[in-house]
């Protein structure tokens, strides 16, 4: 009889997390919402930092400082891929530097309101971006991944969304101190 009950408690464990990622994953994709519609983009930042975790280094620190924002006008399925491909390849700069520089890896993402528009800063402090490929980085195909690891169509994607929101993607980094990337959308993009 224990051995049964442990088992039905771990299937009810493994239910439970299954239906967590299934609700992250919707909430991320918004496979419901592909047209253009109010969202809150705290909580695209929040679904997509779960869908990541499994990736986060071992040294690592998380920071979140989320203001109270109003809601975005946008796609939100895409504006995820968007936090997605940055937080991603954030992590991964991350991880590269903790390779040849140990130390804890430390990914800080704000949001805040300034004057009709959100802010979201996402920071890490991996191993940054060099001079010439700074100015590469959006450009369709680029990309300083080994051959088969990478398209170079992530970051390029992630300009076209932006754009397509009337928005703005700043890039501020120094090779060897990490990157920020700092996204600004209009709260009302078809006004």
């Amino acid at each position: 009889n224990e051995e049964i009950r442990t088992l039905l408690m771990g299937i009810r464990d493994g239910a439970h997390r299954t239906a967590e990622i299934v609700s992250n994953l919707k909430n991320f994709a918004r496979i419901d919402e592909a047209n253009v519609k109010f969202a809150n983009l705290n909580e695209g930042l929040q679904s997509t930092l779960m869908l990541v975790k499994n990736s986060f280094p071992k040294d690592f620190i998380l920071n979140k400082e989320l203001d109270n924002i109003p809601d975005v006008e946008c796609t939100p399925g895409k504006i995820n891929q968007v936090f997605m491909n940055i937080i991603t390849n954030g992590l991964q700069s991350i991880s590269e530097r903790q390779a040849v520089n140990p130390g804890p890896g430390i990914l800080t993402i704000k949001s805040m309101e300034e004057n009709g528009h959100v802010k979201i800063s996402i920071k890490d402090n991996g191993i940054g971006i060099k001079d010439d490929v700074h100015e590469k980085i959006f450009e369709p195909f680029y990309t300083t991944k080994p051959v088969g690891q990478g398209t170079g169509l992530g970051m390029s994607i992630v300009k076209g969304i932006i754009d397509s929101h009337k928005g703005t993607i700043e890039v501020i980094s120094n090779f060897g101190e990490g990157a920020e990337f700092i996204i600004t959308l209009p709260v009302n993009y078809l006004a």
